[in-house]
């Protein structure tokens, strides 16, 4: 019997288990279909609105009615910490189906503001009914069965955490269990301690690994936002839809003033990851190359660096650092950004050559990069140099947007001067396909690094070059992120 024909009561039963993936196209199907769907329509964009983009303490109230945080607790499908979303979805189970992105940094949050006389009575009002739900999914949980964990032991841990009122791992670690549609993920990995939720993590990572087609959760995980120093970062990497990963945190590790590389730099599989970022990090070459060597699919690295990303801090090598990306992902990297936060670098006498970036096209960089050149080359010769040959050296000829940033004071003026020397005849031979010069000029900067701006203005419009002049160092922009990139981003 076709689906259309059967009785109008049937179809009102199966109309709920569409939810949340087929339920709109099904109400748009004809006019009789959307009055039959019409009763669930606000239950849908309810929970569409709370769980679809999720994030902790999410509300539709106006928070100017609330007289505690702890009115949070009274919304059901406002969740405030990992343990009320998973007790949510314990009694509906289809609240997971409709989570696509997520974002759980802030876990319990708000819970350290309510008063101690409060919580009791929230608690009794807000948690009680459900916990006989919950405890059946741990019972229940395949996760926690392959794993090796006894769910029992595992679900009173957690509880002794939600019954004190704090964060609590063990419930974070399993509500990633029950994530089958999640697309983006953005969570607090870098503070889990505790062995048991580490090694649930592992598992569902493995599992989801296993099962790219069927409906193991995080297998949908597009994009992953969040510190790169967890052990399991590779494993979240080569999760079979990795597209996408904004990441801080160091990048290999430190005993002291020697790096302990650590087996979870290597993995046997090859991701998928398109674009990566770096926001206040740092790395060591070896981790780099090691992260580098797995992503043949790279298009696009940015990577912001800073001193403070971790306590041991080594001199961060700039031209090593480009050196090795240009080994590793130089043949099909499409956009490079690198940039400093402190403005400096530490300056080496290794002679940069980026021309093997054979298909880059935006290119961000410290002028730190030219210092680097004049270190390696003899100083009574900077003047009498081919002024194109550093032009080429650093600008790879398929690049078309080029962003340089600068605190614009010296020695920084000699390096613009000898980059862009004789630019307007130099730029048909070697950077042909150049269109976009982006370069900070500040306030403050040094009247003889004003002077080369000013110069280079008239070299660009000589050679047909838009050229961009920035006051503020901090918003030269990001080049080559997707305009629907989850990330932050800055412009």
């Amino acid at each position: 019997m076709a689906f259309m024909e059967l009785p109008t009561e049937l179809m009102q039963q199966i109309i709920p288990y569409t939810l949340p993936e087929g339920f709109e196209s099904l109400a748009l199907t004809c006019k009789l279909l959307y009055t039959l769907c019409s009763p669930f329509l606000e239950h849908h964009n309810n929970l569409r609105f709370h769980f679809r983009k999720f994030e902790y303490n999410k509300t539709n109230k106006d928070f100017r009615e609330f007289r505690y945080h702890h009115d949070l607790l009274r919304f059901p499908d406002t969740a405030t910490s990992a343990y009320i979303l998973i007790s949510r979805i314990a009694i509906e189970p289809v609240v997971a189906g409709y989570i696509l992105e997520a974002d759980f940094s802030l876990d319990s949050h708000i819970y350290d503001r309510i008063p101690p006389p409060l919580r009791e009575r929230a608690l009794h009002e807000t948690w009680r009914d459900r916990g006989k739900a919950v405890r059946q999914l741990f019972a229940n949980s395949l996760y926690l069965r392959e794993a090796g964990l006894d769910w029992e032991e595992y679900y009173n841990t957690m509880m002794e955490d939600v019954n004190s009122w704090r964060r609590s791992e063990h419930a974070a670690a399993f509500l990633l269990t029950l994530l089958p549609n999640l697309e983006v993920l953005t969570p607090e990995f870098s503070e889990f301690r505790s062995p048991a939720p580490q090694k649930l993590i592992t598992t569902i990572l493995e599992v989801a690994r296993r099962n790219p087609h069927g409906n193991a959760s995080l297998a949908q995980v597009n994009a992953y936002s969040g510190s790169y120093d967890v052990p399991w970062i590779p494993s979240l990497l080569a999760l079979p839809r990795i597209k996408r990963f904004w990441g801080h945190g160091h990048m290999g590790k430190y005993v002291g003033n020697n790096i302990d590389e650590s087996g979870y730099l290597e993995t046997d599989s090859k991701s998928t990851l398109e674009v990566a970022g770096f926001t206040e990090s740092s790395a060591n070459l070896a981790a780099l190359t090691s992260f580098l060597k797995y992503a043949p699919c790279l298009k696009s690295l940015t990577f912001w660096h800073s001193t403070k990303a971790h306590e041991g801090h080594q001199d961060w090598d700039l031209c090593g650092f480009i050196s090795t990306v240009q080994r590793q992902v130089g043949n099909h990297l499409e956009h490079l950004g690198v940039i400093n936060f402190e403005l400096h670098c530490s300056i080496t006498s290794e002679n940069p050559d980026l021309r093997g970036f054979e298909r880059l096209k935006r290119l961000e960089l410290p002028l730190d990069i030219v210092l680097c050149y004049l270190k390696a080359s003899d100083p009574a010769d900077s003047e009498i140099l081919d002024p194109g040959s550093l032009l080429s050296r650093i600008v790879p000829a398929s690049v078309s947007v080029l962003s340089l940033l600068s605190p614009g004071k010296s020695p920084h003026d000699k390096a613009l001067k000898l980059l862009f020397r004789d630019f307007a005849n130099q730029k048909k031979v070697q950077t042909p396909n150049l269109k976009e010069i982006s370069l900070t000029c500040p306030d403050d900067a040094d009247v003889s690094y004003k002077a080369q701006c000013e110069n280079l203005k008239a070299e660009a419009k000589r050679a047909d070059v838009d050229l961009t002049l920035s006051e503020d160092p901090w918003l030269i922009s990001t080049v080559g992120l997707d305009e629907d990139i989850c990330f932050p981003s800055y412009s």
